[in-house]
């Protein structure tokens, strides 16, 4: 009787182990393609005024956001605790990016702030942060891989 009931649970939990795990490698698929993947051949969208940017891979587009702020960090490392807002308040370049978009919808998470640069001051890091993270994901293999890699 113990073993009936035993194959009847485990038939019920199977499906739903599946799909956590058939989730989980489609996730970690996508991450190995990018951090792999030659670099965008074209050229970065850019919203200085939302701080988004947009770039478009021959496979699938990554979008993304840009912050300024006055908390510095060590170039291509993330941080897991970064608050920003819509003020540019410092010198400070930041890097967040949305999950991908293939095929009209979204997938993946999202990944953890990464540090890119300081500026001069908060006026040019605001005139200038949103395209750098543009062209640092779509032309630096290890800006690159750092986000990718920070969406585990």
């Amino acid at each position: 009787m113990k073993k009936i009931v035993a194959i009847i649970c485990l038939i019920m939990v199977t499906p739903y182990v599946a799909h956590a795990v058939t989730t989980c490698l489609r996730t970690n698929a996508y991450v190995g393609i990018f951090k792999k993947s030659v670099d965008s051949t074209t050229t970065p969208v850019t919203d200085s005024t939302n701080k988004t940017w947009k770039i478009i891979f021959d496979y699938a587009t990554i979008t993304g956001l840009a912050a300024c702020n006055d908390i510095s960090g060590t170039a291509n490392t993330p941080t897991t605790n970064l608050v920003t807002n819509a003020a540019d308040e410092g010198p400070h370049c930041w890097c967040e990016m949305w999950p991908v978009e293939d095929y009209g919808y979204e997938s993946g998470p999202t990944s953890y702030w990464i540090y890119l640069q300081a500026y001069a001051n908060a006026s040019t890091c605001a005139s200038s942060c949103t395209s750098a993270c543009a062209t640092a994901v779509a032309t630096d293999d290890t800006f690159r891989s750092a986000m990718f890699e920070s969406m585990w």
